[in-house]
């Protein structure tokens, strides 16, 4: 009888150790999470986003950013530069108020957005822009809205500190390949022609007609690409279960290509943010 009681004690160590926390499935901690974010009006952030080809990573893709939340519904991005003497150089050292003033040229090192209509949009002090600057695509925020419409499987990874759970995210093979498609076609219309070149309305009629017809063919190529394509989204989010806020998140998108002989060439999207300073 000892025997079977502690036999039974033991079950129901290892099942309630691998059971979700607090008697809370992982996709209802995700949830509130979420909403915890969304409670709020201010937060900061810091992060670093690459490129990686066949594992390994492609120098120049490497980003170093930070930002903030304020009144709830307006963010502001900068990047975090290596100096010329190698060390580390901060956009916002320059004055974040001179980026913001200097218009579409200081795109790539600072971006504010206001979210309007349930969707982030360039902003300046003078009103809404058209132009967003690549920081756009790393708005943390965004990531994290994101995963509540998304076809996702939502797990807990073991071995996390006291006061946290990290939960695992993944989208599903069609729900990452359309995130994807989603963002290639933001891109593909950032750079169509006339989309930010003042100068191209002054340009010759034939100039403008092969300009567009690249674009087309570019923009066909890589979606008869995409077609192709495996695509898997995976995300991983340190969560404060204390007070239900995001800690960190990680995200890998991956990209494989049938290659020749049926090998696959493939190549991944790496992000990773801390968020501090809840407000």
């Amino acid at each position: 009888m000892k025997m079977n009681k502690a036999f039974a004690l033991l079950a129901l160590v290892l099942l309630s150790g691998c059971g979700p926390a607090g008697g809370r499935p992982a996709a209802e901690d995700l949830d509130l999470a979420l909403a915890g974010m969304d409670g709020r009006d201010a937060v900061s952030f810091e992060g670093s986003a690459a490129l990686l080809v066949e594992g390994k990573p492609v120098e120049e893709s490497a980003v170093y950013y930070g930002g903030k939340l304020q009144d709830h519904n307006r963010i502001t991005l900068y990047s975090l530069l290596p100096d010329e003497a190698g060390g580390a150089g901060t956009a916002a050292g320059k004055g974040l108020k001179e980026l913001e003033q200097s218009g579409p040229a200081a795109s790539a090192y600072y971006t504010s957005l206001e979210k309007q209509d349930g969707e982030w949009k360039p902003y300046q002090a003078y009103g809404l822009q058209d132009n967003a600057g690549p920081l756009t695509a790393l708005n943390p925020l965004h990531q994290l809205e994101e995963l509540q419409e998304q076809d996702k499987e939502v797990t807990e990874e073991t071995g996390a500190a006291s006061g946290s759970r990290v939960l695992r995210i993944r989208l599903s093979p069609a729900a990452a390949k359309r995130q994807l498609a989603q963002r290639l076609e933001q891109e593909m219309q950032a750079v169509r022609p006339g989309a930010a070149d003042t100068g191209y309305a002054a340009q010759p009629a034939e100039v403008r007609s092969a300009m567009e017809n690249l674009w087309k063919q570019k923009s066909g190529e890589l979606k008869r690409r995409l077609d192709e394509a495996e695509v898997s989204s995976v995300y991983f989010l340190k969560v404060d279960t204390r007070r239900n806020l995001p800690k960190r998140l990680t995200w890998t998108q991956t990209v494989r290509y049938p290659g020749a002989g049926g090998a696959s060439d493939g190549e991944a999207f790496v992000s990773n943010v801390d968020f501090y300073g809840y407000q």
